[in-house]
This record gives structure tokens, C-alpha cells and sequence, in this order.
């Protein structure tokens, strides 16, 4: 009975920790668990996302920037948004490496249809990525609204 208690705490830790590899598809709170700084290979992440609705197909695109360059080998592998009515995701369409000024740093998108989604909607913006060691980290942005394209 008195190791009960460490099943739940030991998912806590691993939601923390950006790393929820091997589990079914994160719920709301997981992916609002999902830090807005991770720290890889001694690098601070963060992600910007921008989200537009055209008609009824939304469009995410995510920006992956490290605290100094090299970025750490990472690929985006979805995305994710938590609104008032629940998760919508897609697989990532792109994800690539590109310069942004001084350092490198990583864009993805995520497109498809938009149920019940208005513009200028605050959402919250999650991206999984996949590390070289084949590991899966979240990381959210801090803040995001849905615009209008």
C-alpha cells in the first residue's frame, strides 16, 4: 500500500520533464502540464506559435529557438492545441531547421479542420519533439490566439 502513492507522483515527474514517450495521446492536462522552457543539452527551449483559420482548415506553425546555438538534433512530430472545448491535433507536416539571425532553430507546422474554432480565440499551443536518442519532450508556448488568414 505505501508504494502506491509512487505510480502517481512518478507521472507527475515525467509530464515535468517534457517526456511522455510510450504513453496513449496526452489529454488537455497533460499537454498544459507541458513546460514553456526545457532545458537539452545544457540549451534553454522555448517555442512561439502562430495559429490561423481560413474558412474551416487551421494552420499552426511552431518556432523552436534555443538559448545559444548549436540547436540539440531535435525533430518536430506534432502539434497540439488546448482550447475551451478540448485538444486538437496534427501531425506535424514539416519540420525543418533554418536560420533565425545568429543561431539555428526549428520550425514545424500542423494543419487540418477546425471545429468550433473562432479567430482571436486563446489557445494554448503544445509541440512534441522527438530527440536523438529517439526520447519524445513537449514544450508549450507561453501564450497564443488564433488569427485570421
Amino acid at each position: 500500500m505505501r508504494r502506491f502513492w509512487l505510480l502517481p507522483l512518478a507521472a507527475a515527474l515525467l509530464s515535468a520533464c517534457g517526456s511522455l514517450a510510450g504513453l496513449p495521446a496526452p489529454t488537455a492536462g497533460d499537454l498544459l502540464a507541458a513546460p514553456t522552457a526545457l532545458q537539452v543539452t545544457g540549451r534553454s527551449l522555448r517555442a512561439t506559435a502562430t495559429s490561423t483559420l481560413d474558412g474551416n482548415a487551421l494552420n499552426v506553425k511552431v518556432l523552436v529557438q534555443a538559448s545559444r546555438a548549436p540547436l540539440p538534433p531535435l525533430t518536430v512530430t506534432g502539434v497540439y492545441l488546448v482550447t475551451e472545448d478540448g485538444v486538437w491535433n496534427a501531425a506535424a507536416t514539416r519540420s525543418d531547421r533554418q536560420s533565425c539571425g545568429a543561431d539555428a532553430c526549428l520550425q514545424g507546422s500542423g494543419s487540418g479542420m477546425a471545429r468550433g474554432l473562432r479567430p482571436g480565440e486563446g489557445v494554448q499551443v503544445v509541440v512534441s519533439l522527438k530527440d536523438s536518442r529517439g526520447r519524445t519532450l513537449w514544450l508549450r508556448d507561453a501564450q497564443a490566439n488564433i488569427g485570421r488568414n
